[in-house]
């Protein structure tokens, strides 16, 4: 089964295997990370970031109440390089990104929206709201 096809592919604003253009649409987003995300299955690049984030599947993530967090997994295979880039800027996490979750968010922020987390932890399986370990969490409008 292809990489892809693992993932979670319900609705429209997920990420597919060609980079896609989003928009912020979370308050304090264009100050972080900028206007603009492209995205896809394998990368992610933000507007006011260098470089970009390199990413692999990894699995879905069945959050339950923690509307944060959730969806599909994906590890960032260029954690340190890319928050060596990223160091110090205006409020981008304090540690490199190990995993971002990408979440469908059609149903509660209207067509085309998902959710994106940012997770420095080692294991994204032991991520506990009430500990340290997320760095961010974003809405972005596909474009």
């Amino acid at each position: 089964m292809a990489q892809g096809t693992l993932a979670q592919s319900n609705g429209k604003a997920m990420p597919t295997n060609s980079p896609r253009a989003y928009l912020a649409v979370s308050n304090g987003t264009s100050a972080t990370l900028g206007d603009t995300m492209k995205l896809s299955r394998t990368s992610a690049h933000f507007s006011l970031l260098k470089g970009q984030m390199k990413l692999r599947y990894s699995d879905v993530w069945k959050s339950g109440s923690d509307t944060e967090f959730g969806g599909d997994v994906y590890q960032v295979l260029n954690a340190d390089k890319f928050f060596s880039l990223n160091k110090g800027k205006n409020g981008f996490c304090d540690k490199p990104v190990r995993w971002i979750t990408i979440k469908n968010s059609e149903n509660t922020l209207g067509e085309g929206t998902i959710r994106l987390g940012m997770l420095s932890i080692d294991d994204w399986r032991k991520y506990n709201p009430n500990a340290l370990g997320a760095c961010s969490a974003d809405s972005f409008q596909l474009k």
